[in-house]
C-alpha cells in the first residue's frame, strides 16, 4: 500500500512538472463592447501588461492574441473616451466579453468569461432570458418564463406558479437552481418553484428531453436559474432596487454588494416583498397575500490550476390560498363553482390566514474546476434543506396546526471530466450521486398525506460531439439507478414499509447544420424517463383544495366501478412502471440584419404516463372537495412554437410569439385536463433617447380539446363512488378566450433606471385554463407598478 502511494506521489509530481512547462501556444480571443449599448467598439486595443504583445479589435470589436507562453496574463483594454479595463485571464477560460464604460459615467468596465464547457447539448433548442434588476421585482419565476414561446404556467392562483414546457410540468420539468438540481417537495401541483427570482439575472430554457446531461425526470425540458456571479479585479459596486404594485398593495426590494480582487471575488444580496389580498376586476380575492425574504452570498477563488466557487442561499415564503376555494359541504361547493363572487370574500387585508403555505429553502454549494493540461475536471457538492408546512381550514385547535409538515434534506455530488479534444471530437463524461431524506414532523393530527421516504440515485453519462465544417453531430448516453425506501402509516395507524428500485438507459442524438450565413437547423431525438414519485404511489387524502389517492393507496373494482382506500398495495399487487418519453424537437432559424425567425415543431411520445384523473366529489368533516386518483396511460404531446423578431431601426423592434400544444390519451382515446390552449403574444418596443416604452397584447384561445364535463351538482344525489367514471372528465367547462393588454414606460440614464409597468390595463375579466383556482374565481385585474433601480 505504501509503495502504491509513493508511486502515485511521484506520478503527480512528474505530471505537475510536465504541465508546468511553458509552451507558447496559448490563445486569448474575445470581444470589446459598450456597456450601455452593447455595440462593438472597433479598433479598441488589447495588450498583455508589461509586454509589447497586443492586438487591435476589428470592426466587430473582436480581438485575438496568439503565441502566449504563460498560463495566466493581465490584459489591458483601452479605447478613447472609455475607462481602461484590466482583466486577469488564464487559458482555462475562453471567449472573454469585455464591456467598457464611458469616462463620464459612474459605471465600471466589466468582463464576462465563459467556462470551457463541452457537456452542453447544443442540438437541443435553448433560450437565454436576461433578467434586469427591475423585471424580477413584484413578480414570480413562472411568469417571467413566459417571455419565451413554448412556456406556459400551471397556477394555483397568483402565488403558486410553476412552468409548463410544451404542456408538461412539475416533475417532468427539471429545475437547476444556481448549478444545483433543485430539491423541494415537487410532487404537488400546488407547490411553487421556491426559487428567489429577485436574485436571478438569467434564465436558460432547454426545451428538449435533456435527461442525458441533467438526470432523470426531464421529459419536458430543463430550466436553469442563474444568479449574478462576482467579477475579479472589480471595484466595490452594488444595486439598490425597489418597487410598489397597486394590485395587492405590495412592496418589493433588493440590495446587493460586490467586490473583486485579483484572485478573490465576493457578492452578497438580500431581498424581500410583502403583498396583501389581490383583486379581480369585480371583487377582492381574499387571503391571497404573500411574504418572502431571501439572502445569497457567493465567493469565487482563483488559483493557477484550480477555481473554487462557494454559494449559499436562504429563502422563506408565506403564501395565502384563496379562501373561497374551500367549502363546508357539497351545496357550498356547488355554489362556489357557480357564484359570481367567491364565498368568504372580505375587504382588503395584509393578513394571511388558512389555507396557506409556509416554505423555507436553504442551499449550500461548493464547486471546483481543476485543470490538468488541456483537461478539465468539475467537482461539485451541494446540500439542501427544504421545510414545508401547509395549513388547511380546520375545526377548533387543529386550525393552528399544519395539516402537512415535511422536512427534506438532500445532498448531491457531481463530477464531470471534459476530456481533451481529439481532432474534431470533444466530449464529457460525468458521474452524479444524490440522496434525499424526507420526513413528516409529528403533530399534524392527520394521517400523513405522503409517507417518510429516503431516496438514493446514481447516474453515469457520456456526451460526444463531432464538428466538420458547418455540421455538428452529437450523441449521448446515460444510465440511472433510483432507489427509495418508504415508511408510513395506513388508515388503522399501522406502519407499512416498502423498498422500490427503478433503472433505465437514456440517449440523445442530434445534428446542427448551418446553411450559409442566414439559415440553420437544429434537430434532436432524445429519450427520457421518470420513476414514479411518492405522491403518485402513496398520496392519501386531502391536499389543499382536493382529495387524491396514489396508485398504491386505492384498489379499483371494475365489477361495480368502485374503489377501496383502506389498504396499502405494493408492486406485487399492482405493477407500476416508470414513465418513458421519446421527444423529437427541431428548430429552423433564419436571421439577417433586420429579421430573426425561429420555428420549432416538437412531438413527445410518453409511455406509462402518470396523470391525476378526476373521480368525483367527496364529502368529509372538513368539507366537500373534488376527488382524484392517480392513473397511468400512454400519451402523445405535440405542437409548435413560432418566434418572429424584427429590428426595424436602432430604436424600434417588435416580436411575435405563438405556442400551440396538442395532447391526448392515446390508450383510451380521450383528452387530458389542463393542457394549455393556443397562445399568442406580440410586443413592440420603442426608445426615445433615455426613455423607452413597450406595449404587449396577449391572446389566449379557449381550449376546445378538453374532456367532457360532469358538474358537481350531478353528484349531489348519488354517492361519488357509485357513479360511472369510465373516462376522464372535468368539473367545469374550459374558460372562454381572452385578450390582455400590458404596457410599460421607463427612463434609464447611466446608473439609474425607473419603470412604470401596467398589467391587464384594460381590467379584463378572465380565467386561465391552467389555473387550478379557475373553478372558484377570476384572475387578477388591472395592476400598476412603479419600480426604480440605482447602481453604484
Amino acid at each position: 500500500m505504501g509503495n502504491s502511494i509513493s508511486l502515485l506521489a511521484v506520478f503527480v509530481l512528474l505530471s505537475t512538472f510536465v504541465f508546468s512547462q511553458e509552451l507558447c501556444d496559448r490563445v486569448v480571443e474575445g470581444q470589446v463592447l459598450d456597456i450601455d449599448t452593447q455595440e462593438p467598439l472597433p479598433f479598441a486595443t488589447v495588450q498583455i501588461a508589461n509586454t509589447q504583445k497586443g492586438a487591435v479589435c476589428d470592426t466587430s470589436g473582436h480581438f485575438k492574441l496568439t503565441g502566449i507562453c504563460k498560463d495566466e496574463v493581465d490584459l489591458e483594454i483601452h479605447f478613447l473616451g472609455y475607462k481602461k479595463s484590466i482583466h486577469h485571464h488564464d487559458f482555462h477560460h475562453n471567449n472573454p466579453t469585455i464591456y467598457l464604460a464611458p469616462e463620464e459615467t459612474m459605471l465600471e468596465s466589466v468582463v464576462i468569461e465563459e467556462e470551457l464547457n463541452a457537456h452542453e447539448i447544443k442540438s437541443i433548442p435553448a433560450r437565454k432570458i436576461k433578467i434586469t434588476n427591475l423585471e424580477s421585482l413584484g413578480t414570480n419565476a413562472g411568469d417571467l418564463l413566459t417571455k419565451s414561446s413554448g412556456i406556459s404556467t400551471l397556477k394555483t392562483g397568483q402565488n403558486v406558479v410553476k412552468p409548463m414546457v410544451h404542456g408538461l410540468h412539475s416533475n417532468r420539468v427539471l429545475i437547476i437552481n444556481n448549478g444545483v438540481r433543485h430539491a423541494n417537495q415537487a410532487w404537488g401541483e400546488d407547490h411553487g418553484l421556491e426559487v428567489d427570482i429577485s436574485q436571478v439575472n438569467q434564465i436558460q430554457l432547454i426545451k428538449g428531453a435533456s435527461t442525458v446531461r441533467y438526470g432523470s425526470d426531464a421529459l419536458g425540458g430543463v430550466i436553469l436559474f442563474n444568479a449574478p456571479s462576482p467579477h475579479y479585479s472589480s471595484k466595490l459596486s452594488g444595486d439598490i432596487n425597489g418597487g410598489f404594485k397597486t394590485n395587492g398593495r405590495g412592496f418589493s426590494g433588493e440590495v446587493s454588494l460586490e467586490k473583486g480582487y485579483e484572485r478573490v471575488a465576493l457578492r452578497a444580496s438580500i431581498s424581500g416583498n410583502k403583498f396583501g389580498d389581490l383583486t379581480s376586476p369585480d371583487y377582492q380575492l381574499t387571503n391571497t397575500g404573500k411574504q418572502e425574504i431571501g439572502f445569497t452570498a457567493n465567493g469565487k477563488f482563483h488559483f493557477p490550476t484550480v477555481d473554487l466557487d462557494l454559494f449559499v442561499s436562504h429563502f422563506e415564503q408565506e403564501l395565502g390560498i384563496l379562501r373561497g376555494s374551500v367549502s363546508d359541504n357539497l351545496d357550498g361547493l356547488i355554489d362556489a363553482l357557480s357564484d359570481s363572487i367567491p364565498d368568504g370574500t372580505k375587504p382588503f387585508s395584509y393578513s394571511i390566514n388558512n389555507p396557506r403555505q409556509e416554505v423555507t429553502h436553504d442551499l449550500f454549494r461548493l464547486g471546483s474546476s481543476i485543470y490538468i493540461g488541456d483537461q478539465q475536471f468539475d467537482i461539485q457538492y451541494a446540500f439542501q434543506r427544504n421545510s414545508r408546512q401547509e395549513f388547511d381550514v380546520r375545526r377548533g385547535s387543529n386550525n393552528d396546526r399544519p395539516a402537512i409538515n415535511l422536512e427534506l434534506f438532500a445532498q448531491n455530488l457531481d463530477i464531470d471530466w471534459d476530456h481533451p479534444s481529439k481532432g474534431k471530437w470533444v466530449g464529457t463524461i460525468g458521474l452524479q450521486l444524490a440522496t434525499q431524506d424526507n420526513n413528516n414532523i409529528a403533530g399534524t393530527n392527520t394521517i400523513p398525506f405522503v409517507p417518510n421516504f429516503n431516496t438514493n440515485s446514481f447516474g453515469l453519462f457520456g456526451i460526444e460531439s463531432y464538428t466538420s465544417g458547418s455540421t455538428t453531430l452529437e450523441a449521448g448516453v446515460r444510465f440511472d439507478f433510483n432507489n427509495f425506501d418508504v415508511r408510513g402509516r395506513d388508515t388503522d395507524n399501522d406502519i407499512y414499509r416498502d423498498n422500490v428500485s427503478y433503472a433505465n438507459l437514456s440517449y440523445t442524438l442530434g445534428i446542427i447544420k448551418e446553411f450559409g450565413d442566414h439559415f440553420s437547423l437544429r434537430s434532436n431525438l432524445g429519450s427520457a424517463w421518470r420513476a414514479p414519485n411518492v405522491s403518485e404511489l402513496y398520496s392519501f387524502g386531502k391536499h389543499q383544495n382536493v382529495f387524491q389517492y396514489g396508485l398504491w393507496r386505492y384498489q379499483y373494482f371494475p365489477a361495480n366501478d368502485s374503489i377501496s382506500t383502506s389498504g396499502v398495495l405494493s408492486n406485487d399487487d399492482k405493477e407500476v412502471k416508470s414513465e418513458r418519453g421519446l421527444k423529437w424537437i427541431t428548430t429552423f432559424n433564419y436571421s439577417n440584419d433586420k429579421l430573426e425567425l425561429e420555428i420549432t415543431p416538437h412531438v413527445n411520445w410518453i409511455k406509462n404516463y402518470f396523470f391525476l384523473r378526476p373521480f368525483g366529489i367527496t364529502n368529509t368533516v372538513r368539507g366537500a372537495f373534488p376527488y382524484f386518483i392517480h392513473d397511468q396511460t400512454d400519451a402523445i404531446y405535440a405542437g409548435i412554437d413560432v418566434d418572429v423578431r424584427n429590428t426595424w431601426s436602432k430604436t424600434l423592434n417588435t416580436e411575435l410569439k405563438l405556442s400551440y400544444v396538442y395532447a391526448r390519451d392515446i390508450q383510451n382515446d380521450q383528452y387530458f385536463v389542463g393542457i394549455p390552449p393556443l397562445n399568442m403574444k406580440f410586443s413592440i418596443e420603442k426608445q426615445f433617447g433615455n426613455f423607452f416604452a413597450t406595449l404587449t397584447p396577449e391572446f389566449e384561445a379557449q381550449q376546445k380539446l378538453a374532456p367532457a364535463v360532469i358538474p358537481p351538482v350531478e353528484f349531489a344525489s348519488v354517492n361519488p363512488l357509485d357513479r360511472d367514471r369510465s373516462g376522464t372528465f372535468d368539473f367545469m367547462e374550459a374558460p372562454d378566450y381572452f385578450f390582455l393588454l400590458n404596457a410599460s414606460f421607463g427612463y434609464q440614464q447611466n446608473n439609474f433606471e425607473m419603470v412604470v409597468r401596467g398589467k391587464n390595463i384594460l381590467n379584463s375579466s378572465y380565467r386561465r385554463y391552467t389555473d387550478n383556482l379557475r373553478y372558484y374565481a377570476d384572475d387578477i385585474g388591472i395592476s400598476l407598478g412603479v419600480y426604480a433601480s440605482y447602481s453604484f
